[in-house]
């Protein structure tokens, strides 16, 4: 698991996440300007496209570690994930990439953490279901709601608690 380290010892706000290779950020961005072909939006750097898992808020210390420990005791197995479609919110204005089929252990991994986050540390029960994407844009023009795609597909074996 990744670390936000924090010396000053303050409230972070902290999301769990799986964090793409550079490769794959990379070709994902690349995607992103094929698909907005020159339309205005605000793509997200390469560096920082990633799926959240699981958003904690802005948390203290004692509770970040409460999280990570809880984390840790998460018994995970590497999945393949594979990007095959990209859609629009238009919403929220956002351009994503996801998988058409999540993979069990996706789900699984996403439902332990939140179910986590709520028992172990005390915080709010997420409402929302879990819809696996990656932001790709944001203030995206309409686009079409979903698109398939030429899947990108990576090896995850770790995820990560990030400060946002």
């Amino acid at each position: 698991m990744g670390h936000a380290k924090d010396e000053a010892g303050t409230a972070q706000r902290l999301f769990f996440a799986l964090w793409p290779p550079q490769g794959i950020q990379e070709e994902l961005a690349r995607r992103t300007r094929g698909v907005l072909q020159g339309r205005p939006a605000r793509p997200v750097p390469a560096e920082r496209i990633h799926l959240t898992l699981a958003f904690l808020g802005e948390v203290d210390p004692a509770t970040r570690e409460r999280a990570e420990a809880m984390a840790g005791r998460i018994p995970g197995e590497a999945f393949t994930l594979s990007l095959d479609r990209v859609g629009c919110w238009p919403r929220k204005a956002l351009l994503w990439a996801a998988p058409a089929h999540p993979p069990p252990a996706l789900e699984d991994l996403a439902g332990a953490l939140r179910e986590g986050l709520a028992a172990e540390c005390g915080l709010p029960r997420e409402r929302r279901s879990f819809r696996p994407h990656l932001t790709l844009a944001r203030k995206a023009p309409k686009l079409p709601p979903r698109m398939v795609i030429e899947p990108v597909t990576w090896a995850v074996e770790r995820f990560a608690l990030v400060a946002s």
